[in-house]
C-alpha cells in the first residue's frame, strides 16, 4: 500500500474522534458546521505563519508527493461545489425540501379524496402544488447558478494553466542558455519550480527531467503539458477566445484542481455523437442535474407512456368537470424545469380544483411500476415521489461523502509537507503514541489494527 493508501484507510477508519482527543492530523481536519464560519481567519493566519524550508524531492518520491498534492487540491473543489449542491437540496429551515414537498403534495390529494367537497382541502392542494412546483425551479435556478460559476471558474483555471505553461517553457530556456554558458541557474531553477507546483496542483502533472537542466510536464494519462513547447488548452466548459492550436483538456486533464473542475463541467451529450453520462458521482454533474430535474418537472407534464400507470396530468385532464367553474384541463402548465407551475388560472381563483378528478390523481400519485429515466438515474417500479425524493437524497447526500474524502486528501498532503519540513524525517513513535490514543479512544478492533499497520509500514518505507 502506498502512503496516500495508507492515510486513506486510517482516515476512514478514525474518522470519528472523541472530543479532546489529539493526533497528527487535527491541523489537516477540514472545518465543518458551526467552524466553517471561522475557516477563512483559520486559513489566513496559516497562510502568514512562517514555514520551514521543503525538502527537494526527486525520483518516485517525488511523483507521490505530487500525486497527494494533486489528490487534495482536486478533493477540494469536489468537496466546495458537491457541498454547495448538498446545501441547495437541503430544504430551508420552515419549507420543506423536493422529496417532501412531493410526498406533501399527494397528501394533499388523499385529503381531497377522502372528502371531495371541502373547500379547504381543495385549496390545499393548489397550495402544496404551488410549494412543489416552486421547488422545482428554484433549483433549476441555482443550478444553473452553479453552471455559471463552473463554467468561469474553467475558464480562469485554463487561461491560468496556459500562461503558466508559456512562464515555465521561458525559465527552461534561461536555464538552458546559463547550463551552456557553464552559469549557475539557482534562482531560475527555484522560480521554475513554483510554477511547475502550480500545474502539478491544477493537474497531477508528472514531471521529467531534461537534458541542460529542463523539465517536461505530462498527465497521468500521457497528455503531454510541456515538452520543448507548451501545448494550450481549451474546453467546451469555457468561455471566451480559444488559444491557437488549442488542445481539448476534456477527458485529458483529470486530476488536480483544474482537472476536478472539468470533470464536474463536463457535458458528453454535446459530443458528436453524444456520450452517455458517465456514472462518477463527480462527474458531469451539470448535465446530470438539468435532466434529472426536467425528468421531475415531467411527472407532473407529461402524457401516459405506454405500458405504465396513468400520468397526473392526463388522471386531472379526463375527469369530467363538476361544473363550467372548475378548471377542465392542466393542473400543472409549463415545458419544464424553469416553468413548471400551478395553472394561473387556480392560483387567481378564475378557476376552481376540479374535484371529482381526486380519486384518478390519487390514484396516479400513489402508483408505482413506473420507469423513470434522467441522466445519472434510471428507477424501476417506482412512484413519482420515490424518484422525486431520491433524486433529492443523493445531491444532498454527496456533499458528506466529498467532505469526508477532502479531510483524507487534505491529511495526507499535511502529513507529506510535514515529512519534508522536517528534512526528510519521521518520528515513527511519535506516530504510533498519536495513532495508539485514538485506537484506545475507539476500542480496539480488526479493522484499526489492520489500519495502523498499513500506516506504519508506509511510515516505514518513506522513512528508509
Amino acid at each position: 500500500m502506498g502512503l496516500f493508501g495508507a492515510i486513506a484507510s486510517v482516515a476512514n477508519g478514525f474518522q470519528l474522534v472523541p472530543t479532546g482527543t489529539q493526533s497528527g492530523s487535527d491541523a489537516a481536519s477540514a472545518p465543518t458546521g458551526t467552524d466553517a464560519a471561522a475557516a477563512p481567519a483559520l486559513l489566513a493566519a496559516q497562510a502568514q505563519a512562517p514555514l520551514a524550508p521543503l525538502t527537494p524531492l526527486s525520483g518516485p518520491l517525488r511523483a507521490q508527493a505530487n500525486e497527494i498534492a494533486a489528490r487534495a487540491s482536486g478533493a477540494s473543489v469536489r468537496g466546495g461545489y458537491l457541498g454547495e449542491l448538498g446545501a441547495l437540496f437541503a430544504p430551508a429551515e420552515g419549507s420543506p425540501g423536493l422529496g417532501a414537498s412531493y410526498e406533501a403534495f399527494a397528501q394533499s390529494w388523499r385529503g381531497l379524496a377522502a372528502n371531495p367537497r371541502d373547500p379547504a382541502l381543495a385549496q390545499t392542494v393548489i397550495q402544496r402544488g404551488d410549494t412543489l412546483a416552486g421547488s422545482v425551479r428554484t433549483l433549476a435556478g441555482g443550478v444553473e447558478t452553479l453552471a455559471t460559476r463552473i463554467g468561469g471558474d474553467v475558464t480562469a483555471g485554463l487561461q491560468d494553466l496556459n500562461q503558466t505553461l508559456v512562464d515555465i517553457h521561458h525559465e527552461n530556456r534561461t536555464i538552458a542558455t546559463q547550463a551552456a554558458l557553464d552559469q549557475p541557474s539557482d534562482d531560475d531553477e527555484a522560480k521554475r519550480d513554483a510554477l511547475v507546483a502550480k500545474v502539478v496542483d491544477m493537474t497531477g502533472a508528472n514531471v521529467f527531467p531534461r537534458e541542460n537542466r529542463g523539465v517536461a510536464l505530462y498527465t497521468a494519462s500521457g497528455q503531454v503539458l510541456l515538452d520543448g513547447r507548451p501545448s494550450q488548452f481549451t474546453s467546451t466548459a469555457a468561455t471566451g477566445p480559444v488559444p491557437i492550436n488549442a488542445v481539448s483538456a476534456d477527458g485529458k486533464i483529470t486530476d488536480g484542481r483544474l482537472g476536478a473542475l472539468l470533470r464536474l463541467a463536463a457535458d458528453g451529450s454535446k459530443a458528436t455523437p453524444p456520450r452517455a453520462p458517465d456514472p462518477a458521482p463527480d462527474a458531469e454533474i451539470v448535465r446530470k442535474l438539468r435532466s434529472q430535474l426536467d425528468a421531475v418537472a415531467g411527472t407532473a407534464l407529461a402524457r401516459t407512456k405506454p405500458k405504465q400507470p396513468t400520468s397526473l396530468s392526463d388522471a386531472y385532464d379526463m375527469a369530467i368537470p363538476g361544473n363550467s367553474s372548475e378548471l377542465g384541463f392542466g393542473f400543472f402548465v409549463g415545458t419544464g424545469r424553469h416553468d413548471l407551475q400551478v395553472n394561473p388560472d387556480l392560483l387567481s381563483g378564475a378557476k376552481t380544483l376540479k374535484t371529482d378528478a381526486a380519486t384518478a390523481v390519487t390514484a396516479s400519485l400513489g402508483a408505482g411500476g413506473r420507469q423513470l429515466a434522467a441522466d445519472g438515474l434510471n428507477l424501476s417500479n417506482a412512484s413519482y415521489g420515490q424518484f422525486a425524493g431520491l433524486v433529492a437524497n443523493i445531491w444532498g447526500g454527496l456533499g458528506a461523502g466529498a467532505d469526508r474524502d477532502a479531510k483524507i486528501a487534505t491529511t495526507a498532503n499535511t502529513l507529506m509537507t510535514g515529512y519534508r519540513q522536517s528534512g526528510g524525517t519521521i518520528d515513527v513513535q511519535s506516530e504510533v503514541t498519536a495513532l495508539t490514543t485514538v485506537q484506545d479512544a475507539l476500542g480496539t478492533t480488526r479493522r484499526i489494527g489492520h489500519a495502523l499497520g498499513d500506516f506504519l509500514r508506509s511510515l516505514e518505507q518513506v522513512a528508509a
